[in-house]
């Protein structure tokens, strides 16, 4: 089954439940809660579907929210935990405009800081290893590119269609980063992971949800990417 659903707004509460749907602002408030599962009705719904036409993606010009962050830049650039990976963000200009279009819905997977601390290379040393024999020009592109390349790695264009995933005991999505890699989002029991098919293979936990106007940030432990060892 793929859809093509903003963000990953409707993804299921429950894998023992009926199949309900629910936003990412619901995600947030169980994770915040530490709830493992949410009593739903017995109505069935799809794992995933498009949201009500009556719910409004953009906020109108000029009704601005009175307060929290409302776009990927501010969400990001706001939460202490994330600051690095906030930083990296700031330095690759195109990855700077995309979150801060309101017309595009992005969800980012920002390692923390502690996260990044773990990675045996800093990000802008991998996948291309830096050549000091290179001139100052070589080498300063080469560490643009891994940046971006580290910071691609952990975001995902909310419009393109992706695979929904169906199993006994997991249910959720097969996605695609803005650099073609391959991640999974699943929900375990009321608690969400995320795997990098094409990375560490790792599942990391996603500790909080921070829903935006044009799209999410969902906080994770460690990065979706690590160096590969020589």
């Amino acid at each position: 089954m793929k859809l093509t659903v903003a963000t990953l707004i409707t993804i299921l509460a429950s894998t023992t439940a009926a199949k309900n749907v629910f936003d990412l602002s619901g995600l947030k408030a169980e994770l915040s809660s530490g709830k493992k599962k949410r009593d739903l009705p017995g109505d069935q719904a799809p794992l995933f579907q498009e949201p009500p036409s009556n719910i409004p993606i953009y906020i109108p010009e000029g009704e601005e929210p009175q307060r929290g962050p409302t776009l990927l830049t501010s969400g990001i650039n706001t939460n202490r935990a994330i600051s690095v990976f906030a930083g990296y963000v700031r330095d690759d200009v195109a990855v700077s405009q995309l979150c801060n279009d309101r017309k595009k819905q992005t969800v980012v997977f920002a390692p923390s800081d502690a996260g990044i601390e773990t990675l045996n290379l800093k990000p802008w040393q991998f996948p291309t290893p830096v050549d000091d024999s290179k001139s100052e020009e070589e080498i300063a592109a080469t560490i643009a590119s891994n940046a971006d390349d580290f910071v691609k790695s952990h975001m995902i264009d909310g419009t393109v269609p992706f695979e929904a995933l169906d199993s006994d005991n997991q249910k959720g999505a097969l996605l695609e980063t803005l650099n073609g890699k391959r991640i999974k989002l699943v929900n375990d029991d009321g608690d969400y992971y995320v795997n990098a098919v094409d990375g560490s293979n790792e599942w990391l936990k996603v500790e909080s949800v921070t829903n935006v106007d044009n799209g999410a940030i969902l906080v994770i432990d460690k990065p979706l990417v690590v160096a590969a060892l020589v």
